[in-house]
């Protein structure tokens, strides 16, 4: 009989865990003094090199893939941000479209 792997992708519990463990790693924390009014449209969900998660982490939580970041290769939250954000500025402009 095969056995079947356990996956935590979608253990609430556990997804809580991590969240409150990696929030403590955030490069740009909004509730900061230094946090620049810049930053709020500069957010990893926003830059062309942010890919999501799976399963409970998909809505907060994806892998940073840009080479020049210090971020490369690291689990990022998605309202966080560093100095080597790229835009995707399609995006935008189908936003302002829209309105």
């Amino acid at each position: 009989m095969a056995k079947e792997h356990t996956w935590l992708g979608e253990n609430q519990a556990h997804f809580n865990d991590c969240h409150e463990r990696w929030v403590e790693r955030l490069n740009r924390r909004s509730g900061r003094p230094d946090y620049k009014e810049e930053w709020a449209r500069q957010q990893c969900f926003l830059c062309i090199y942010f890919v999501g998660l799976t399963g409970a982490y998909k809505h907060d939580w994806g892998a940073c893939t840009n080479p020049e970041s210090q971020f490369d290769g690291r689990v990022m939250f998605e309202h966080d941000g560093c100095d080597h954000y790229v835009e995707d500025d399609k995006y935008f402009d189908g936003l302002s479209e829209q309105s």
